[in-house]
């Protein structure tokens, strides 16, 4: 299977049109969306109708439930409490329905398992040693799955599990990676709505299970269009300014 692997759409039109339209020539079966669908950006009902019309395999991510349930949303910070508030007031009801009906985890038996955060957690981080040693402790008593896709941090990441039981992050590159049968891995794949690592491109990920391999892209969009709903909207004009600083 060719999948193409999204994560952390967080209601940027602008962004997720742009990466579809990319995905669209890369020849993939499936799409993985890895949760967050909504969230600090101006245009939810435009992305759940994208999303929800190409039947791709979506994920809840904590602000999805916090959409559902606000009280999740306590501990967020002001300025993404006040753009989940806005969303949550736009959000059209099938799409509330929609988005109740999102698995927290996916598996694919023999080639993946697929989470927001954490498999136990939307709201966990997998940011720090710590952190990545711990779930690929845990991915390598299944025998059956080798990698476990994440989103929720922002930030593309590789992290690997060698067959010592060493575990550290491999640096990302532009061309196809090739990935080992002997070890297990963690991968983020990046935001398509906010990325976070300085570049301010939506990205995505090709996962080739056949191949066993992974491919780090991203997809150029219009950010001064996805601003300019932002600021229209009445939202916290640092979400807009983000946009354009990839942070």
């Amino acid at each position: 299977m060719r999948l193409a692997v999204i994560a952390d759409i967080h209601s940027n039109r602008e962004a997720l049109d742009s990466v579809l339209a990319q995905i669209d020539g890369e020849g993939v079966e499936a799409i993985l969306n890895l949760g967050d669908l909504v969230g600090y950006n101006a245009s939810p009902n435009e992305c759940l109708e994208l999303l929800k019309s190409r039947n791709a395999w979506n994920l809840a991510g904590n602000h999805d439930l916090a959409l559902l349930y606000p009280e999740r949303a306590q501990h967020f910070n002001i300025i993404a409490y006040e753009a989940l508030m806005w969303c949550r007031q736009q959000v059209r009801p099938e799409f509330l329905e929609f988005l109740q009906g999102l698995p927290l985890v996916r598996e694919q038996p023999g080639s993946f398992m697929a989470c927001h955060g954490t498999p136990a957690s939307v709201d966990t981080y997998i940011a720090y040693h710590f952190q990545g040693k711990r779930v690929l402790k845990d991915l390598f008593k299944r025998a059956d799955l080798r990698v476990c896709f994440f989103g929720h941090t922002h930030r593309r990441a590789l992290w690997y599990r060698d067959i010592r039981g060493t575990v550290a992050v491999r640096q990302i590159s532009p061309t196809p990676m090739k990935l080992s049968p002997e070890e297990h891995y963690l991968i983020n794949p990046g935001s398509v709505g906010q990325p976070r690592d300085g570049n301010p491109e939506a990205a995505y990920a090709i996962f080739d299970d056949q191949e066993f391999s992974i491919q780090f892209k991203s997809a150029p969009y219009d950010v001064s269009g996805a601003q300019r709903r932002i600021l229209d909207a009445g939202l916290p004009p640092y979400l807009a300014e983000r946009l354009a600083l990839g942070a």
